[in-house]
């Protein structure tokens, strides 16, 4: 992107996209909003019922001593594997000094174990690992990846556990753009190569709310080193132009389980460190794995995984971090943005003439072509508007056209 960071002149219609994405999310926020919903059917708002609402509406009282927190499994010595915090509510939610000295061993325990081969150097010194294709051998529980060493598959697939199943409380509510998961999932179908992507959002402090308003693909192959800067630097500036946080990232195993690799694991703590910054405010970072052939989903549409890696405890700081689930609220989007369709026919043209573009004429199943399972996944995932389809029927004529 050619576009000086300094100059006033924004992209044109950028404002403006970003604006009715904003209203969406503001209509899902003040309960107005026609679809919204997660896994457990339940409603997202800003003024969710937290410490801070009931102190404020006086149905409980603050005073010393009351309030104990039992917060991120990490535990000082003669104590449980729970830290006992005493804190006021303005704190709530944040993490204190005990979790950056705990992110930091892990952050310098990964340094140690890293290899020198090609295959585990990054993207950059802030880019993605790469690394060699996810081979779907069965994921295996968090309680058997055991202590970090350099004899272990870094492939190896873990299944998330459950905040709830651990005793504590998800550290942040998220909400996600339809026309995020769209790009998304478009990006994923189309090549049978891993691929990765940034994502663009908020985050606000006071209602630990994060809300995803754009994806970023990298038109770019993870051993393509050389490239990789240009590329993230045109998403820097892009997100400065839209006024966005870098608030995580995604990535795809093709044909494998959207389950985290302990390299994914890895990654993802050293991205969560990374975005949390030097102060001691707490600041999440999102992960998404997107799984859009995997013969084991029965349906059309993908599988995502969003996940957060819940630090070791301090005491085995040679352990993985524990992958956890992150539930999401889905906010359908009016219509698909010029932004959206742009980066969709970038992509196209990016991967047409590629030798691992998918083979859309080709069968998935007996019954289903790849290309109506792009088309299948996509499905739930487009805008109020209906005049999209058309131009969703444009594109994916060009895939069938380009296979």
């Amino acid at each position: 992107m050619a576009s000086d960071p300094s100059s006033p002149v924004v992209e044109e219609g950028v404002e403006d996209e970003e604006d009715e994405v904003d209203m969406n999310m503001e209509e899902a926020e003040n309960g107005t909003a026609g679809k919204i919903h997660t896994s457990r059917g339940t409603l997202l708002t800003r003024r969710g019922i937290t410490l801070r609402v009931l102190l404020k509406d006086k149905v409980i009282q603050a005073g010393e001593g009351l309030l104990s927190i039992h917060y991120l499994n990490l535990a000082s010595e003669g104590e449980d594997e729970d830290i006992h915090e005493e804190e006021d509510v303005e704190n709530c939610g944040r993490k204190n000094s005990k979790l950056n000295n705990q992110v930091k061993k892990v952050e310098e325990e990964n340094k140690k174990l890293q290899t020198k081969s090609p295959q585990d150097s990054t993207l950059r010194d802030n880019g993605h690992s790469v690394k060699k294709p996810v081979k779907d051998l069965g994921p295996v529980r968090y309680s058997e990846t055991g202590s970090r060493d350099s004899g272990r598959d870094p492939c190896t697939l873990v299944e998330l556990a459950s905040f709830i199943s651990v005793n504590k409380f998800q550290p942040f509510n998220v909400a996600i753009s339809s026309n995020v998961l769209l790009l998304v999932d478009f990006h994923c179908h189309l090549t049978t190569s891993e691929v990765v992507g940034y994502l663009g959002g908020r985050w606000d402090t006071s209602t630990q709310l994060l809300t995803i308003l754009r994806a970023f693909p990298c038109r770019i192959r993870l051993s393509d080193k050389d490239s990789a800067s240009a590329v993230e630097e045109e998403i820097c500036q892009s997100l400065f132009l839209r006024g966005l946080s870098l608030v995580g990232w995604y990535h795809s195993h093709p044909y494998a389980r959207p389950l985290p690799s302990l390299q994914d694991i890895d990654s993802q703590m050293d991205y969560q460190l990374k975005l949390q910054g030097t102060t001691n405010s707490f600041q999440p970072c999102l992960a998404l794995i997107c799984g859009p052939y995997h013969q084991g989903n029965s349906n059309l549409e993908s599988k995502m995984s969003p996940f957060w890696v819940l630090p070791p405890p301090e005491q085995k700081p040679n352990d993985y971090g524990m992958p956890m689930e992150v539930e999401m609220t889905y906010v359908q989007d009016t219509f698909l943005t010029s932004d959206v369709l742009h980066e969709m026919m970038l992509l196209l043209e990016y991967y047409k003439t590629a030798s691992d573009i998918v083979k859309f004429k080709d069968k998935w199943n007996e019954q289903t072509t790849y290309l109506d399972k792009v088309k299948g996944s996509l499905a739930n995932k487009t805008p109020k508007d209906q005049s999209s389809f058309k131009v969703l029927e444009h594109i994916y004529n060009q895939l069938e056209a380009c296979s």
